[in-house]
């Protein structure tokens, strides 16, 4: 076996650890022979091991090989045209990322379709994965079937963005554009899913936007994906998904008195691949999901760093395993689970607010040891 170390991705950053995530999802998806993941140790950098020699040049050209084709024209980012696309902040996009009328256009061949999906009718929320309940259901039970019969990851994937367990009331959308509800003004709260909470959308941001934004970004600057490997470039104007506090710049710190954004597309994309690592539950009708701690008033982010070297399904149950997702991870007891279990680190990144919205995931913080 091969070892390559990925000194970008760090153990103790919330986009770092999110974004080795990505990398193992879709080296599993190329290489004939199952990869694995570890860390060198608290704060140490991601490793990924390999059946075949690997360097930071072809691991580029493998991730590379996931990344569609820039489109001739940017599609809307729901898919739907009647919907307007802001970005992270609330803002108008740039020039480089507008809305043209065009094509829509799939920025996620792993699994074809899933983020083109179209909303169910023009009272529907922008986000399409944002389902009626029943719909939901019933999708699932399609997607599950092929899975069944051909290995298809489209159910993996579905049940990880869209929580088909439990449901918000949400009324439906009424734009000047849209034709009001049969049932008429007023009528009745629709059940729909919520999807999953490691993404903080706000304004009309969707998943399917942040997914065209991440790869339209790497498109604008090519070394993107080798860079989100071996040291990060940012770039003006691109928000990181809200996994990435450092994206944002405060108005204080701009000579504009303006808040900024100045994100990094490469490790966003990544990241944006980890998402079906993290299965979604709830209680009654309170959402939960792997690694997601609803202690906090807005939610964090809570990971380990580990030393043997897992695969996709390995980390998955490591991050759902009780010793990891304990209240008191300190104890006598806990403590030697951890360690029998090569955790050699516990991060929380908790959620952090914006004025109208939920923002981007702060600095970690160490939990244990």
């Amino acid at each position: 076996m091969h070892q390559l170390e990925l000194p970008a991705l760090r153990s103790d950053d919330p986009l770092g650890f999110l974004a080795a995530l990505g990398v193992l999802e879709l080296t599993t998806a190329t290489l004939p022979t199952e990869p694995y993941l570890h860390w060198k140790g608290p704060a140490g950098a991601a490793v990924l091991t390999t059946d075949q020699p690997l360097t930071l040049d072809t691991l580029t050209e493998l991730l590379t090989s996931h990344l569609p084709p820039k489109p001739a024209k940017t599609a809307r980012t729901t898919g739907d045209p009647a919907d307007a696309a802001e970005t992270e902040d609330g803002e108008g996009e740039d020039a480089d990322t507008a809305d043209t009328e065009g094509e829509v256009w799939d920025s996620f061949p792993h699994v074809p379709g899933l983020l083109t999906r179209p909303r169910e009718d023009p009272t529907a929320p922008n986000e399409a994965l944002r389902m009626r309940i029943d719909t939901a259901h019933q999708t699932l039970r399609e997607l599950a079937q092929a899975e069944r019969e051909t290995g298809d990851r489209h159910a993996r994937w579905f049940a990880s963005l869209t929580n088909v367990m439990c449901f918000e009331d949400t009324k439906p959308k009424t734009g000047k554009n849209d034709p009001e509800p049969e049932e008429g003004p007023g009528s009745a709260t629709v059940r729909r899913t919520p999807v999953t909470p490691l993404i903080a959308a706000a304004g009309q941001m969707t998943i399917t936007g942040l997914m065209q934004k991440a790869v339209l970004g790497c498109h604008k600057d090519p070394r993107q994906i080798r860079s989100a490997l071996d040291g990060w470039r940012r770039i003006p104007d691109y928000a990181s998904a809200n996994f990435d506090h450092r994206s944002l710049g405060d108005a204080h710190t701009n000579s504009e008195g303006k808040p900024y954004q100045r994100g990094a597309p490469g490790p966003t994309w990544l990241a944006l691949h980890a998402l079906a690592t993290f299965r979604l539950t709830a209680t009654g009708r309170t959402q939960a999901a792997t690694s997601w701690d609803t202690t906090d008033s807005r939610g964090a982010l809570r990971w380990p760093a580990w030393t043997p070297p897992l695969t996709t399904t390995d980390v998955t149950v490591l991050l759902e395993h009780p010793a990891v997702r304990a209240t008191e991870p300190g104890t006598t007891r806990n403590a030697g689970m951890l360690t029998n279990l090569g955790v050699t680190a516990l991060y929380t990144a908790p959620r952090t607010g914006l004025k109208q919205s939920n923002g981007p995931l702060a600095a970690s913080r160490h939990l244990w040891p």
